[in-house]
């Protein structure tokens, strides 16, 4: 079982490799706006593995209970599909680092325990699965935003329901392009 998969690894890589791409073979960004790091790799001509390890920001006011905010480590994995590469280059706008438009499922896991403040959940953590319409731009010095929303399910220990998945990241691209 495991010389089968290790089999379909390889030969998905070297198909993957050897394909004309949109997307880099593969980066690395590192974000200041909180905290983390993201490493994405090229798998198509349009689509990328990405996986994700940073901070994110809680605040809770309450009448009930005392107000309190957290900064928490998330883990994040996603599959992008890019849409858009070709009519950013008919425009005349730069696709370098992944600079374009997708839609990615996303999965995310959170610790329930504040590494810095004073909120923490009752749960050990925090999950979320949902799909996201992103879009992302990188300078040609290595600048990079992300923005992306969606719906997703999130679940925790003790509970689960509905709402929205955000992200709003800031960073550089650490190396060098391939375009």
């Amino acid at each position: 079982m495991k010389s089968s998969l290790f089999f379909l690894f390889t030969v998905i890589s070297i198909m993957a490799t050897a394909q004309n791409r949109y997307v880099e073979n593969s980066q690395l960004t590192a974000n200041f706006l909180l905290p983390g790091l993201v490493f994405e790799q090229g798998i198509s001509e349009k689509s990328t593995l990405s996986a994700e390890a940073t901070m994110g920001f809680a605040y809770r006011s309450s009448d009930i209970f005392d107000d309190g905010f957290g900064i928490f480590p998330i883990g994040r994995l996603q599959y992008r599909y890019y849409y858009n590469f070709e009519r950013r280059l008919q425009n005349g706008n730069t696709i370098t680092g992944n600079s374009a438009n997708y839609i990615a499922p996303t999965f995310g896991m959170q610790s329930g325990n504040a590494i810095v403040g004073d909120l923490d959940y009752d749960s050990n953590y925090f999950g979320g699965l949902g799909v996201v319409y992103g879009l992302q731009r990188t300078a040609p010095k290595g600048f990079n935003f992300r923005l992306e929303i969606g719906p997703a399910y999130y679940f925790d220990e003790f509970e689960s329901g509905f709402g929205l998945m955000a992200a709003l990241k800031l960073g550089w691209v650490i190396g060098k392009s391939k375009k």
